[in-house]
């Protein structure tokens, strides 16, 4: 018994901590929303404003590799929140592998659980339902 125990106090910790992550994730997606969208468009424009340079000198400026132009658009755009925009991305990344973690652990204690409970039937006769359907 002190497996289906053990078991379930797992499944419950489990969850709680599903819950919190999922709650911070909500949270960071949201707040990442914006920024994207504003790093995107200061890119953009960024790409474009070298173009016009190049454009405009009459091809005497060289044009940077897009791998350079991305690099100097994101040193240009303000620091605070371009460390923000990196850290939230980092943070989303760890999130999503630990929720995915955390699904296998429910899945592996659900089987335990199924799996003690099928041996309660065996040694024990039926047990009532816990659930309905």
């Amino acid at each position: 018994m002190s497996d289906v125990i053990d078991a379930s106090r797992t499944l419950l910790q489990t969850a709680r901590e599903l819950d919190e992550l999922s709650k911070r994730l909500l949270k960071d997606e949201l707040e990442l929303e914006q920024l994207e969208i504003d790093v995107a468009e200061h890119v953009e424009n960024y790409h474009a404003a070298c173009w016009q340079e190049h454009v405009d000198s009459g091809g005497d400026i060289k044009l940077p590799s897009e791998a350079i132009r991305t690099a100097l658009a994101h040193r240009s755009f303000d620091r605070d929140r371009y460390r923000r925009y990196l850290a939230l991305r980092a943070g989303r990344t760890r999130r999503k592998q630990r929720i995915g973690d955390l699904k296998e652990i429910v899945a592996a204690q659900r089987s335990i659980v199924s799996a003690l409970k099928t041996e309660l039937e065996a040694s024990e006769g039926p047990q009532p339902q816990w659930s309905t359907p």
